[in-house]
C-alpha cells in the first residue's frame, strides 16, 4: 500500500502510511506566492494553489545560478 498525504490550509501536513503517522510544517517557499495556501497540486509542468487558482513557480530555464 502507499502513502497519503493530506495538508491542511495552516500549512500542518499529515503524512499516513504503513510504518505510522507523521506531521510536520509545510515550508513558505513551498506555500502559493499570492495567498500563502500551502496546497499546490502539479498540472502538466505547472504547480498551481488550490485556493485561488494561481501558477506558482515557473522556471522558464533564465535564470542563472550566480
Amino acid at each position: 500500500m502507499g502513502d497519503m498525504e493530506m495538508i491542511y490550509p495552516n500549512g500542518v501536513k499529515i503524512t499516513l502510511s504503513e510504518l505510522g503517522n507523521m506531521a510536520e510544517i509545510v515550508n513558505l517557499s513551498d506555500c502559493c506566492e499570492l495567498c500563502n495556501d500551502p496546497r499546490m497540486v502539479h498540472e502538466g509542468d505547472l504547480y498551481k494553489c488550490v485556493r485561488c487558482g494561481v501558477i506558482n513557480h515557473v522556471d522558464f530555464g533564465h535564470a542563472k545560478d550566480v
